[in-house]
């Protein structure tokens, strides 16, 4: 199937990837690399306009007011800062990826740190993540800046790109989103505007592209959880959409583009539903036990003791946390977990088995499981054309339409 930029102002429907920048964790031990969603949008863009994501340079700053600078070959420029400052040896690291392309940006930190977490415990490999995909998304917007409309994240604390346009899958034009969230100093994301959150300059860029009222295919990333994982014997794509809440029509076109290609899939409807007062609820449990450690704390004596519950806090924040930071209360109670305006569409994932956790602990995207997402997602794009009508009358009897903006910290834009 070829991809190319198109005329059109507005697709028939969508397709929406984001990455959060040091979401690597969540509760129940759910782990992830949360690039699978941008990485596939970068490899469409790319496709359609044949430009350069090679790392080209890595200009560090080091010291207590450190920032990261990266430069692609096809002259995107990505910053950020890391909140403790950036040494030298950090430094000697990050310029590990040049020469490498700028698209599967969390293994480009995990090959070049080893392994990182968000919440403020690593911030240098997530600013050098945060830099990675803003390079990456600002190589097409400089390229081509009256086909891309763009902004910068508009919530408070936060510095991601965004930025869309209309592709021709042959002949089907299709709105194409790209989300990087990330914070500032690198601390891990707020994702109040993954997916196809229609929230600030974001429902902007929406609007313009046609997406607001577009059955609209949600990629996120590659993940290990026991939830999903268990019994697992290879990986295997999992969509996830609720009856009411999501989009049928979208997701079983992700399920028979899986087994057009041959892919492992299955697909789950019970586990989407938005849940009033979940993430507070969660918040709440997470702090107590934070306080509870605390409690510890006060009364401990003898080093280990002290040891010991440090180390359970630090995976608390480092882990647990990641669960419920990375989203609004009020907002996760309409979008849900991956950021999905109700009624418009379907998230698939890419499901490792309990071995692979055992052998690699973090999920990392390869080349070969990024073409298996283009892949997926050209087909998903024939099969939603066919079931068009059906996804878009559900859409309109399910769609919330409602101004989301109040639920969320809002902050002027960085440029």
């Amino acid at each position: 199937m070829k991809i190319s930029l198109s005329q059109e102002k507005k697709g028939i429907l969508a397709i929406a990837g984001h990455v959060g920048c040091g979401h690597c964790h969540s509760h129940n031990h759910y782990i992830q690399d949360d690039s699978g969603g941008m990485a596939t949008v970068l490899s469409l863009f790319q496709e359609a306009t044949g430009l350069s994501l090679i790392i080209k340079d890595v200009r560090v700053k080091t010291g207590v007011d450190g920032v990261i600078e990266v430069e692609t070959e096809g002259g995107g420029i990505g910053k950020a800062t890391s909140r403790r400052g950036i040494t030298l040896h950090e430094a000697k690291l990050a310029s590990l990826v040049i020469g490498k392309e700028a698209i599967r940006t969390q293994t480009l930190v995990l090959e070049a740190f080893g392994r990182y977490y968000g919440q403020g415990i690593h911030e240098t490999p997530v600013a050098l993540q945060t830099a990675i995909a803003n390079a990456a998304l600002d190589t097409f917007i400089n390229n081509y800046p009256e086909q891309f409309k763009w902004s910068y994240e508009d919530l408070q604390g936060s510095c991601g790109l965004i930025a869309g346009t209309v592709l021709n899958f042959e002949d089907i034009p299709v709105s194409v989103l790209a989300t990087v969230n990330a914070s500032i100093g690198g601390v891990g994301p707020n994702e109040d505007l993954e997916g196809n959150s229609a929230v600030g300059k974001k429902k902007g860029i929406m609007e313009e592209l046609g997406m607001l009222d577009l059955p609209t295919i949600i990629v996120e990333g590659k993940v290990y959880s026991p939830l999903y994982s268990a019994g697992l014997e290879k990986p295997s794509f999992l969509i996830r959409a609720d009856k009411e809440w999501d989009n049928p029509y979208v997701a079983y076109s992700i399920l028979n583009a899986g087994k057009v290609l041959g892919y492992p899939i299955t697909i789950r409807e019970d586990v989407m539903a938005r849940v009033k007062g979940g993430m507070a609820k969660q918040t709440k449990e997470l702090g107590e036990k934070i306080v509870n450690l605390g409690l510890q704390l006060q009364k401990a004596e003898y080093s280990q003791e002290k040891i010991n519950i440090l180390a359970q806090l630090a995976s608390l924040i480092s882990e647990d946390g990641a669960g419920i930071s990375f989203m609004t209360n009020k907002l996760h109670e309409i979008i849900g977990g991956t950021g999905m305006m109700p009624g418009t569409g379907a998230v698939v994932s890419y499901i490792v088995t309990p071995e692979y956790y055992n052998k690699y602990i973090f999920p990392f995207i390869t080349e070969q499981d990024l073409a298996k997402f283009v892949n997926l997602v050209k087909q998903a794009v024939i099969e939603l054309k066919g079931n068009l009508d059906k996804a878009t009358a559900h859409l309109n009897q399910r769609h919330c339409f409602e101004d989301l903006d109040s639920l969320v910290l809002k902050t002027n834009l960085l440029r």
